[in-house]
């Protein structure tokens, strides 16, 4: 997956839609990425609390590429993942690292 920064979408919404098309709980996501879960529960909350003070909370750029890149994986790997086009990251070419080895693999997402 070559990173493109332009299409950063630090959205809720799109956020959700990563981890929903990833089909892994929060805490697994979070290991593979190098986040805590609850950095997963702020970005798909948007905002987190602390002392009665709220602050919102978007997930970075590096969060983004990060699922999409699993997102890729789950795309290659499981045919639940594959059966909901509308949740298609937002690069068109993907260089994912597999994740059982060092190869590289690319999918395309259309």
């Amino acid at each position: 997956m070559i990173p493109n920064a332009e299409l950063y979408n630090p959205s809720t919404e799109y956020a959700d839609k990563l981890v929903t098309r990833i089909g892994q709980t929060p805490a697994w996501i979070a290991k593979r990425i190098g986040v805590t879960d609850r950095r997963i529960r702020y970005i798909l909350d948007g905002s987190r609390t602390v002392k009665g003070v709220t602050s919102p909370i978007q997930m970075t750029y590096t969060e983004q590429f990060a699922l999409e890149c699993l997102v890729a994986e789950a795309k290659t790997n499981s045919p639940i993942a594959r059966a909901s086009p509308e949740l298609e990251p937002a690069c068109l070419t993907y260089e994912c690292p597999s994740f059982l080895g060092s190869t590289f693999r690319t999918v395309n997402a259309h």
